[in-house]
């Protein structure tokens, strides 16, 4: 990596990624980089400065990603000098089939100079929820390897991850799917619910929710089931767990309070 000035626009839904992007900033900046993190869902991608080296993290879903993450990399400019830097990473709860690798080709074929993309395994999510002390540990053994990621950055060792035709494949037939995540039948499959006798009425998931999908009607939140991504903030960060989903068993949550504060407001 040549350039030290380097933005780097993360999504996240319940903070893996967002702590992820924290500790590459963190690095960087200890080898005297000057580091900017924003927040994608708040950044018009035709805004981005091509002139600083580049940044895109996003939790893997499905083995893919959130239609809101792909919209950012479709929208960003083409690098028709071919000068910018960019680097990809994941974060995942198990195997992102290279993820990041795959969306590094995007970027290349739209003219970035990819100089390194990597997934990195944090928390479960979803599915396979575990105890918090697990959870610590994970993220911490994560951390060790999100740093050298950032180091080898510095030192241009950061290689992209090789990928052959069968995660080409695997990459093509899951954006088949998360690309239909918006249908009213997905929607309506996955559709969160609200119990109203354990609702606050805080308004705090109308706040938070990426794509506005939640507004507060009748001091209550209604999920208007049109472009929710399942990033899962809403049901891990509402303080009374009034959201529930048929789906979920358990919510996990990455950030503390200060951290939640810096991440989402």
């Amino acid at each position: 990596m040549k350039n030290t000035i380097v933005d780097i626009y993360f999504f996240t839904g319940t903070g893996n990624t967002f702590l992820a992007a924290s500790k590459i900033a963190q690095t960087l900046e200890s080898y005297n980089c000057k580091v900017t993190v924003f927040d994608m869902a708040k950044i018009d991608a035709k805004s981005v400065n091509l002139s600083h080296t580049i940044g895109i993290g996003f939790p893997t879903a499905f083995w893919n990603t959130y239609p809101i993450v792909k919209d950012f990399i479709n929208a960003l400019p083409n690098n028709i000098v071919g000068t910018t830097e960019v680097f990809v990473f994941t974060t995942m709860g198990n195997s992102s089939l290279k993820a990041a690798s795959n969306f590094g080709l995007i970027l290349k074929s739209k003219g970035y100079k990819l100089v390194g993309a990597n997934g990195f395994l944090m928390p479960n999510n979803f599915i396979a929820v575990q105890k918090e002390n697990k959870n610590i540990k994970k993220r911490e053994k994560s951390y060790k390897q999100i740093e050298i990621f950032a180091k080898n950055l510095i030192n241009t060792d950061a290689k992209p991850i090789k990928i052959n035709l069968f995660f080409k494949l695997c990459f093509t037939i899951t954006s088949f799917i998360t690309d239909r995540w918006k249908s009213n039948l997905f929607q309506k499959i996955v559709k969160f619910k609200l119990k109203e006798n354990k609702c606050s009425r805080c308004g705090l998931c109308a706040q938070i929710c990426p794509t506005k999908n939640i507004v507060i009607k009748g001091n209550y939140p209604i999920f208007k089931a049109q472009n929710c991504q399942i990033c899962m903030r809403c049901i891990s960060y509402c303080p009374q767990k009034a959201i529930k989903s048929f789906l979920l068993r358990k919510t996990y949550r990455a950030l503390t309070d200060q951290e939640f504060k810096k991440c989402f407001f």
